[in-house]
């Protein structure tokens, strides 16, 4: 395939993470956009108008397409081996939303499918397309203030109170996996890539009424004495959402906070939802003693728009049989999900897990 050729990617799944992805594929230079009808037609039908996108009659339509290159998977989490299989049979690339599947078996059987079907597959693990989780990376990585000594990270959403109805399966436990593997992972995916996978967890938190997991503070330990806490939920009740990261070194700290004008990711009607507070917000600092603290980055305008609008594009480059160094490989979504199922035995059993080496 030519690398200024246009794609077809096709898109599954258009809920209001399907919708940003939607949006980021619609802008995507060289990619031509395809949608399916569901189990909501009429969705379907209105944003294939807005977006102008293909329209197919059913995701096996959509597959059984040769025009379609690749197909991009936002279905509930309970469903992602089922789509992605069927997507590699009929030797379809893949982009599969985290996390790649709520259990091992099935995470283990969506890899095996894709390599003996010689297709790419991609999990949106999109922090690594967010320059200031990148930038806190390279700084940790390279002990740019000393070895790290301690790292606390948060990401808390109103999100239970906004989806209802046809759009609330994160209601139910077994579809969505818990707060742990919907979301803490996102935090999860970023420690074990800056730091390597940990040798312990201890994960608690209370149960709501739905009987799910959805706020949990989880310690990691790593074998260089690295202790981390990560603080998930999906129960604020309105709040602002809150993605936060403070990494304590020997000779000083990093301290990212997002800022934004009001979190409305999960109830569409908000026109600035996911754009910055004001013009021009610092949100990732250096402090060093005796030193005024130091700007590393400000945040862009519409930061979840431009976050996903780099993970498509990469994407669209593997699609197209095209180098990037930056594309999330599946053993690191494997990965991913071995720690955070850790940490989610850890709060079933109320008791530290340690993790042994990969299966």
């Amino acid at each position: 395939m030519m690398s200024g050729e246009t794609i077809r990617i096709g898109l599954v799944g258009l809920g209001d993470i399907g919708r940003l992805h939607a949006r980021a594929l619609r802008d995507c230079a060289g990619v031509d956009l395809a949608v399916c009808r569901g189990r909501n037609p009429d969705r379907a039908e209105a944003l294939a108008l807005e977006m102008g996108a293909s329209l197919y009659e059913s995701y096996d339509a959509m597959l059984d397409d040769p025009k379609v290159a690749g197909v991009d998977i936002c279905v509930p989490n309970d469903l992602h081996r089922s789509y992605v299989e069927r997507a590699a049979a009929k030797g379809k690339h893949v982009l599969c939303e985290k996390p790649i599947a709520l259990t091992w078996d099935d995470a283990r059987a969506m890899v095996d499918a894709c390599r003996k079907a010689g297709v790419r597959l991609m999990v949106a693990h999109v922090l690594r397309f967010w320059p200031e989780y990148v930038r806190l990376r390279e700084l940790l990585r390279s002990e740019a203030l000393g070895p790290c000594l301690a790292i606390t990270m948060r990401r808390m959403l109103s999100l239970l109170i906004s989806v209802r109805g046809e759009d609330g399966w994160r209601h139910r436990p077994g579809r969505m996996g818990g707060v742990v593997l919907d979301l803490q992972i996102h935090d999860l995916d970023f420690l074990r890539w800056t730091f390597g996978m940990p040798e312990q967890v201890f994960c608690a938190g209370p149960r709501d009424g739905d009987g799910g997991l959805n706020h949990a503070y989880t310690t990691l330990l790593w074998p260089s004495g690295l202790r981390a806490l990560v603080e998930g939920s999906y129960l604020l009740q309105g709040d602002p959402m809150v993605f936060t990261a403070k990494a304590v070194c020997s000779f000083g700290s990093f301290d990212y906070g997002m800022n934004l004008q009001q979190f409305a990711m999960h109830d569409m009607s908000g026109a600035d939802a996911g754009r910055t507070a004001h013009d021009d917000p610092a949100t990732l600092h250096c402090y060093r003693p005796g030193e005024p603290p130091e700007v590393l980055l400000r945040q862009e305008q519409d930061v979840l728009g431009a976050a996903f609008a780099r993970e498509v594009a990469c994407f669209a480059d593997l699609v197209r049989g095209l180098p990037r160094d930056d594309a999330p490989e599946p053993g690191e979504a494997l990965d991913a999900l071995r720690l955070a199922l850790a940490c989610a035995e850890s709060a079933e059993r109320g008791e530290v897990v340690r993790i042994g080496p990969a299966l």
